[in-house]
């Protein structure tokens, strides 16, 4: 069995986890049996993975530990009825129908959220005392059972928290000094099945402890995703240790000067023990290149295999080519709202162009912390009616089709999987010209343009001759498909059953 290790299912995935879930389903096509698995708990995590489709290929250690996997749904109970008739509790459903305010003697004792309207099937339930601070915390599955209780101290503070199975037994307890500041627990207890509960220090020896139970190193094969969170779990196997391959999904590197060059700190422990690992996984030639020059310079660091494979790959058949349904003008951003992707600098340039072509739009579309600084930058700039926050959607093929080219503006990528899908909606990229990626899969008026690292003129100019040569687009649009058949599915597959031997 080959395992994708990762952390979480997100609500909102990345271009990580975009690229692990597309690695499943092209080694299930070619097959190569394979799992993704995660090591975080959440409560609603396995509500994410059904969104995704993943909820048959995903193992999660605390799914795992609580025993769910085979669990589909438990009886609803009326908790509305039971506060109102049986504790002569004041009950306020509030207006998005899901929330509940519960009182007693018009105080506060009760603050609940449910999955629906029919308020049956509770995705948390939070307790306060008689001073009105927040004491406990419970969390639900959406499959219908108690999955979690906090406990909390100073109001906000979690102390302790416990884990549960379907059936109501505890089988994990955490302990914190400040979980709201501190993550780290200060210990672990797992019930094992004598019923006594073993150590651990830290959430690594947890999820080794949870590796060497599932893993056979005869028949499985690792493939890390998240180094950050799994190399030091990794390092701390004592048992049943497969062969582990880690993918280096962005720039390796740390500010570069004359003086010092440095591993990025996620990358840190594990260039400290490559030795420990099968081989690394690049997504750009360039960046293989660049990390095998990077070691070989270095007489501290072991020498290991690294082998080039695209995180990304198209399916020519799938290829879309509705060149109709393109709105003229439209421009379109598919990226994380991060300071990393410099999209002030998107909405600045096509400001400018709006004076030049009145009907020029953007639609940025994507999630992050920069969410409230670039909406406040296009009021600023008065463009709210031709730039606009679109927010996260699943549905990238309807956004890329109906585009006229996409916009990329990154300090560095460590692929960009959000440009190889743009060409093969026939969607061509404008895209500083950075590492790693871009200058890979763009071919220079061919299928986009690369433009010179923040140089905003450029890009305007670029953009401007774009919209204004139909010539020029169609041309483009025409020669997408072809430009990127080094990433059709069968060639990227070749690759892997290099790396695996098969």
């Amino acid at each position: 069995m080959y395992y994708f290790l990762g952390i979480a299912i997100p609500q909102n995935i990345t271009g990580v986890d975009r690229a692990q879930y597309n690695r499943l389903k092209l080694f299930q096509k070619y097959g190569l049996h394979a799992k993704i698995i995660t090591t975080q708990y959440h409560h609603l995590g396995y509500q994410f993975a059904k969104q995704h489709g993943l909820e048959n290929d995903i193992i999660n250690m605390y799914d795992y530990f609580q025993k769910t996997k085979y669990i589909k749904s438990y009886n609803q109970f009326d908790f509305i009825s039971y506060w109102k008739n049986e504790k002569s509790y004041q009950v306020e459903v509030l207006k998005n129908k899901i929330d509940v305010k519960v009182k007693y003697n018009g105080q506060m004792v009760i603050y609940a959220r449910f999955f629906d309207d029919s308020l049956t099937s509770p995705m948390f339930i939070n307790h306060f005392n008689r001073l009105n601070h927040f004491v406990k915390h419970e969390e639900y599955d959406i499959r219908g059972f108690l999955s979690s209780i906090s406990h909390y101290a100073y109001g906000n503070n979690t102390v302790y928290q416990e884990i549960f199975t379907p059936d109501g037994e505890k089988v994990i307890e955490k302990y914190y000094r400040h979980k709201e500041k501190d993550l780290t627990p200060t210990i672990i207890l797992l019930k094992n099945k004598f019923g006594l509960y073993d150590r651990f220090d830290s959430e690594s020896e947890l999820v080794a402890h949870f590796l060497e139970l599932i893993t056979n190193p005869e028949d499985d094969y690792f493939i890390i995703d998240r180094p950050l969170e799994i190399v030091p779990a990794y390092l701390n196997m004592k048992k049943n240790i497969p062969k582990a391959a880690v993918v280096i999904h962005m720039q390796h590197l740390g500010e570069i000067n004359p003086e010092h060059v440095r591993v990025k700190w996620p990358y840190a422990q594990l260039f400290e023990n490559l030795d420990k690992f099968d081989a690394l996984i690049t997504s750009t030639q360039h960046q293989k290149d660049d990390i095998h020059a990077f070691i070989e310079e270095r007489s501290n660091l072991s020498k290991i295999d690294i082998h080039h494979i695209p995180v990304g790959y198209i399916n020519p058949e799938e290829i879309v080519t509705e060149l109709h349904r393109k709105k003229a003008n439209r421009f379109i951003s598919t990226s994380r709202y991060v300071e990393g992707k410099q999209l002030e600098d998107q909405i600045r340039i096509v400001h400018r162009l709006h004076d030049d072509i009145e009907d020029v739009t953007l639609d940025l579309y994507g999630f992050g912390s920069q969410h409230q600084y670039l909406n406040d930058l296009i009021n600023e700039l008065g463009a709210q009616d031709y730039i606009k926050l679109k927010g996260y959607t699943n549905n990238t093929t309807d956004v890329y089709k109906r585009a006229i080219a996409s916009l990329v503006t990154s300090c560095s990528e460590g692929f960009a999987l959000s440009i190889l899908e743009s060409i093969a909606h026939c969607t061509p990229v404008f895209s500083y010209d950075i590492k790693y990626g871009p200058n890979e899969i763009i071919i220079d008026n061919v299928n986009g343009n690369l433009i010179e690292y923040n140089n905003l003129d450029e890009y305007y100019e670029q953009l401007k001759a774009f919209l204004l040569d139909i010539d020029k687009q169609q041309r483009y649009f025409e020669q997408c498909p072809e430009s990127i058949a080094k990433y059709y599915e069968d060639q990227v597959i070749i690759k892997w059953k290099a790396l695996l031997n098969h």
